[in-house]
C-alpha cells in the first residue's frame, strides 16, 4: 500500500453552454477554489484539456492560467489523454507528490466544446478511434451501440430495461446543481427520441459540454472538512486497434486490479462509484469490470434500486457523464469532486471508486477515495 496523498477540497464550475474561453472558465472555478483555501499555496499546477487548440484556438494555457491566478513561480504542465484527460491529471498529481519534490499542488481540467457544431465535434471526438475502425465509418456512438446490443442480447434485456438506467441518470441529474441535462424524462419521451445508434436513443448519450472542475492534493493532511485519502491509483491501456464490442474493456480491469491492489481493498469495500457513461451501458460494463456486480447482472441491480442514491451501492448519484454533461477533459476530474461532495452525505460512505474512460476502452484510469 503506497502512502496516502489527500484530496484536500474541490470545485466544479456549471456544466453546460458558457460565454467563457479556456483560460476564463479555468481562472473562475479555480480561483474559487483557492479563495475557500487561503492557507494553500500549490507548488505545481497540472492542466487537462482535450483540444483547447481546435475549440477555442487557445495555446500556452497553463501558463495563462498561472498568471491570471497570481501564483507564484511553479511546475507547471499540460496532460492530454481524450476522454480521461481529467482523471490522468490527478493521477500525475498524484505521483509528482509521491516524489516528494512538492508537498501540494492544485489540477484544474477544463474543456469548452459548444463553440463547434454537433458534426464537428463527432469528428473531432472519432479521431481517437483507429484507422480500421475510421475505415469502417464507426463513430464513437456507434461502438458504444455495438456494445449496448451485445449486452442487452446476451444477458436477456431489452430496451425497456435500458430506459431504467437512463432514468435512474435524468432523476440523478435533476437534484445536481450543476448539471447540463436537469429532465424528469417519461419512458414516453425515452422511447419518442431519436435513436442515433441502436439502441441508444437521445437519452443514452451525454451531451457535448463545456465546463471546469478543479482540485488542491497534499502529501499531508491540511485539516479541510472534506479532506478524503487518495487509497489507491491504477492505470491500464489496450491497443487502439483493439477491436470494439467486448462487454469488458481489459483496460478497465487493468486499472481497477491496479487500484485496488495499492489500497489494500477488495470490490466489497466500496460504497460509492462514479463510472465512466458517456454512453449509459457503459456504467454497467465499468460496475461490472470493477467486480461490483456479477457479469450481466448490473443492469437488473439498477432495475431493483441497489444502484440508486438510497440504494444498496449508489453509482453515478451525481447523475454521471450522461446528464451532468461530458466536458471530455474534465469528466475524470469532475467524478472525483462529486465524489467528494457524495462521501460526506452518509457516514457509511467509507470508499469511494472512479472510472474514467480515453478513447473507446483505451486509456483508462481508476481512483479509490477514502476517509480517514
Amino acid at each position: 500500500m503506497s502512502s496516502s496523498i489527500f484530496l484536500t477540497d474541490s470545485q466544479l464550475s456549471k456544466f453546460g453552454k458558457t460565454e467563457l474561453d479556456y483560460h476564463s472558465l479555468s481562472y473562475r472555478t479555480a480561483s474559487q477554489l483557492l479563495r475557500r483555501n487561503p492557507e494553500f499555496e500549490p507548488q505545481f499546477l497540472v492542466f487537462a484539456a482535450m483540444a483547447p487548440e481546435r475549440y477555442t484556438g487557445e495555446i500556452f494555457l497553463p501558463a495563462r492560467i498561472k498568471e491570471s491566478l497570481g501564483l507564484k513561480n511553479l511546475f507547471t504542465i499540460r496532460i492530454e489523454t481524450a476522454s480521461s484527460s481529467g482523471a490522468s491529471a490527478l493521477h500525475t498529481a498524484v505521483y509528482l507528490l509521491r516524489s516528494g519534490a512538492f508537498q501540494r499542488g492544485i489540477v484544474i481540467a477544463t474543456e469548452v466544446m459548444s463553440r463547434l457544431e454537433r458534426e464537428a465535434n463527432n469528428l473531432l471526438l472519432g479521431s481517437v478511434l483507429s484507422e480500421r475502425q475510421r475505415g469502417f465509418a464507426m463513430s464513437m456512438a456507434q461502438g458504444g451501440g455495438m456494445i449496448a446490443t451485445r449486452y442487452l442480447h446476451e444477458h436477456g434485456y431489452d430496451r425497456k430495461d435500458l430506459f431504467a438506467l437512463s432514468k435512474k441518470l435524468h432523476d440523478n441529474g435533476l437534484k445536481n446543481e450543476n448539471a447540463h441535462i436537469r429532465k424528469n424524462i417519461t419512458e414516453e419521451e425515452y422511447f419518442n427520441s431519436p435513436v442515433f445508434t441502436s439502441p441508444l436513443c437521445l437519452y443514452d448519450i451525454s451531451p457535448l459540454s463545456d465546463g471546469c472542475a478543479a482540485a488542491l492534493l497534499s502529501s499531508e493532511k491540511t485539516g479541510s472538512e472534506k479532506e478524503l485519502a487518495i487509497r489507491g491509483i491504477g492505470h491500464g491501456i489496450v491497443n487502439l486497434s483493439s477491436p470494439p464490442g467486448e462487454l469488458s474493456f481489459a483496460s478497465s480491469v487493468s486499472a481497477f486490479q491496479a487500484a485496488y491492489a495499492e489500497a489494500g481493498l477488495k470490490p466489497e469495500d466500496i460504497s460509492i462509484a462514479e463510472l465512466h457513461d458517456a454512453f449509459t451501458p457503459f456504467e454497467l460494463i465499468c460496475a461490472e469490470d470493477a467486480g461490483l456486480f456479477p457479469r450481466g447482472k448490473a443492469l437488473r441491480y439498477v432495475k431493483e434500486g441497489k444502484t440508486h442514491p438510497d440504494g444498496q451501492l449508489p453509482v453515478n448519484a451525481s447523475g454521471g457523464l450522461k446528464t451532468r454533461g461530458h466536458p471530455v477533459g474534465v469528466s475524470g476530474l469532475a467524478q472525483i469532486a462529486e465524489l467528494q461532495t457524495w462521501m460526506f452525505q452518509r457516514d457509511g460512505f467509507r470508499n469511494g471508486l472512479a472510472l474514467s474512460i480515453g478513447g473507446l476502452g483505451v486509456n483508462n484510469f481508476a481512483t479509490i477515495l477514502g476517509k480517514e
